[in-house]
């Protein structure tokens, strides 16, 4: 496998997929006027300079190993910011190539539009057409406030999305419209980032003052899934007392409105957290 190329590329695709969005409402009907009221002028980054321009900086951490079927579950204090993504996915790595290849992949996304939900999606198809059913749920507070745990379920028959061990959505045989659980047949890695997408109706306008985020990540717990008796085992749990970079990797690669640095991706206090930083050009 050739990791350098190959994950610089995935991580150039990744900024039209994780989502893939282009710049249209994606079948959202957003409040017009919903940008400003999620501002929160008490997160603003008293050093803002409005008269500097700004490059910024994600952070992504991706399991070097694949997966298919599972329960994966993180308890997060996720980030957020206008024109910004806090996400936990799964992702066939050669989603991207197109040309045959199958786009796999399962979302969960704090998106900038809105600080008290999040997106479920799938994404199905190929690269050349994809195939996507985002849906928003309502989280109990600011998704930056506190710590939730947050699951998502993959088997052959049904995907689901949990927060705090309350299902929020599940996709199966009678309600699998577009067909998308049968299509997910390929392994897939566990994935985590924090970037800024350049489509402003999907998830508002990036500005500098409420820059740098932090996505805080307490423990991620991987669970393999019995298709005969329909049980979940626990595979492993990191709590993440060091970094383990024999289990994960960190992204170096641009996101839209983001470079993805690994300095982002780190390891304090028991936590792994993910930044966005910026840095005067």
């Amino acid at each position: 496998m050739k990791r350098i190329n190959y994950f610089f590329l995935i991580g150039a695709l990744l900024a039209a997929v994780s989502c893939s969005k282009d710049d249209d409402k994606n079948g959202f009907d957003w409040d017009e006027g919903e940008d400003e009221e999620q501002k929160d002028p008490s997160k603003e980054d008293p050093n803002d300079n409005p008269d500097i321009t700004y490059n910024y900086y994600g952070a992504e951490l991706f399991s070097k190993e694949t997966f298919k079927y599972g329960r994966f579950e993180a308890k997060m204090k996720m980030a957020y910011a206008p024109g910004c993504i806090s996400s936990m996915f799964l992702y066939y790595n050669d989603s991207y190539m197109g040309k045959g290849k199958v786009w796999n992949e399962i979302d969960i996304e704090v998106i900038g539009k809105s600080n008290n939900s999040f997106q479920s999606n799938i994404i199905s198809g190929t690269a050349e057409r994809k195939v996507t059913t985002e849906q928003i749920h309502n989280l109990p507070g600011a998704a930056d406030a506190d710590y939730h745990v947050y699951t998502i379920d993959w088997t052959p028959e049904y995907v689901s999305w949990s927060v705090d061990g309350v299902e929020m959505r599940r996709t199966d045989n009678s309600n699998d419209t577009k067909n998308q659980v049968e299509t997910l047949v390929e392994y897939e890695s566990l994935r985590f980032n924090l970037w800024s997408s350049k489509s402003t109706a999907w998830v508002g306008k990036l500005e500098s003052k409420y820059i740098p985020i932090q996505q805080h990540i307490d423990y991620i717990k991987v669970y393999d899934y019995d298709t005969e008796t329909k049980a979940f085992t626990e595979r492993w749990t990191d709590d993440f007392d060091s970094f383990n970079s024999s289990r994960w990797g960190k992204g170096n690669w641009e996101m839209e409105n983001v470079r993805e640095k690994t300095d982002n991706v780190v390891v304090e206090n028991g936590e792994l957290i993910l930044k966005l930083t910026k840095e005067p050009k």
